[in-house]
């Protein structure tokens, strides 16, 4: 059990903040420019906090494809629809070991995952030749790096109640600094005590398309740490088919309960 926490604790950490968002080094993309100085003078009218949420609420218009990098450390890909509540996401954490991958499909209030390599190993005690464990979606907390909410799959619309304050970039981009203390998803316990103020003010960029739609959302964390990098999710493919299946019946067994409850820890 002992080896269960110190996984959970892993993926939540690293996932708490892959899910928003990630890639070291990289400048803020522009996205689509409009019509040049009109489109600016245009956009520059708007209040960019209310352009910005206005972005973020698009994301639960669509379906989409999300892929999020965070420093070679977290990786994911996968494909949301909003409306129909499912989603398919797929993330290597080679960060806590060889082989460390999670798939989660959702379908409704239905909640699949499949854990491989060693932290597989460690979750499952070696107790378990089943390859997928289910749970009630709605048992797993809104502030759960695991939630895949119906129409904030990557969590960014979470992010934005930590906003604490936005410019405008140009036509279609922004930039701003996050409190973290305000977010469910990284406010947990004592987690940012020892961080300080730093945890207070986490630069971020955004950038929508010429549709207002958010297509990328970087934040900055070197400043908690030098050499951290930076959480960056891309969203793409607006409209994309999303297909969704359950894995076989065979395949599948209940989620502990010592497990699911550690899920929102």
């Amino acid at each position: 059990m002992k080896n269960r926490r110190l996984a959970i604790a892993g993926l939540a950490l690293i996932a708490g903040l892959g899910l928003t968002g990630c890639g070291p080094g990289d400048s803020t993309s522009t996205g689509a420019t409009g019509s040049g100085a009109a489109a600016t003078q245009a956009a520059e009218k708007l209040d960019p906090a209310a352009d910005l949420a206005a972005a973020v609420s698009k994301l639960g218009e669509q379906s989409v494809k999300i892929d999020m990098d965070m420093a070679g450390a977290l990786s994911m890909t996968g494909v949301a629809d909003p409306k129909a509540g499912t989603a398919k996401m797929s993330m290597d954490m080679g960060a806590l070991g060889k082989g460390t991958k999670i798939e989660m499909r959702k379908l409704g209030d239905d909640l699949y995952m499949k854990f491989g390599g060693q932290i597989g190993d460690m979750l499952k005690g070696g107790t378990s030749k089943k390859p997928w464990m289910h749970i009630d979606a709605a048992k797993v907390g809104e502030g759960s790096s695991f939630s895949l909410p119906k129409d904030d799959p990557a969590g960014t619309k979470a992010m934005l109640q930590s906003v604490t304050g936005v410019e405008r970039v140009g036509a279609n981009g922004f930039k701003g600094t996050l409190d973290l203390t305000k977010s469910p998803r990284f406010n947990k316990g004592d987690q940012l005590k020892s961080l300080g103020d730093k945890a207070t003010k986490i630069p971020f960029t955004a950038t929508k398309d010429s549709e207002g739609r958010l297509v990328e959302l970087t934040l900055d964390m070197s400043s908690i740490q030098p050499g951290t990098g930076k959480i960056k999710t891309k969203y793409s493919d607006f409209g994309t088919p999303v297909s969704v299946e359950a894995p076989p019946a065979s395949d599948v067994e209940e989620m502990p309960s010592q497990l699911s409850g550690l899920l929102n820890a």
